[in-house]
């Protein structure tokens, strides 16, 4: 998800997204494109696979010993790999992640939706996790452990700059804090 104040402008207009007056999104994403990259790639290769082959049995087949729509039977495959695609690219995109100055929210479905909502106020602490590759790529787990709530803790799996996110919850956690007033204490 391109992160941009007019992309946060329409994500605060959602009817899963329900913001205060004064709230404001701070950060909204999705796991990065390259956990989808190899699905992909194998989609598209698997419809030019059903294409070449398709072009190839039409010009050797020539209806006289096998019949000539069997040279469309590859085509088959072309379907296989359009689904496999769109599978893939459905799944990435019903899952988003959206931090606001006041609450973390998790959004999985498209058309059934299934919301987490943590306050800032119940996170207790932030960490990100990278594998070697995830950080030579760019992308890793950011962990939010909360406390009083009846939601487990929340993970952002595979958000793009994972370092950036937490930090983002850092700031916003401290800034939270200083500004809750005291218990007299």
């Amino acid at each position: 998800m391109e992160e941009t104040h007019e992309s946060y402008d329409d994500l605060a207009a959602a009817d899963w997204l329900h913001l205060t007056d004064d709230e404001q999104v701070q950060w909204a994403g999705r796991p990065s494109w390259l956990t989808i990259a190899a699905s992909v790639a194998f989609g598209i290769g698997l419809a030019v696979l059903g294409i070449v082959l398709t072009v190839w049995l039409s010009g050797v087949i020539t209806g006289e010993t096998v019949p000539s729509w069997v040279a469309y039977l590859p085509l088959a495959l072309v379907l296989a790999g359009a689904g496999q695609v769109g599978a893939t690219y459905l799944n990435w995109i019903r899952l988003l992640y959206v931090i606001t100055d006041e609450e973390i929210y998790v959004k999985h479905g498209l058309i059934s939706r299934d919301v987490t909502q943590v306050r800032l106020d119940r996170v207790q602490n932030t960490a990100y996790n990278q594998s070697a590759l995830e950080r030579a790529l760019s992308f890793g787990d950011v962990v939010v452990y909360t406390a009083g709530t009846s939601t487990d803790d929340v993970t952002f799996r595979s958000v793009p700059n994972p370092e950036r996110v937490k930090r983002t919850l850092t700031h916003l956690l401290s800034e939270s804090r200083t500004t809750q007033p005291s218990d007299g204490l």
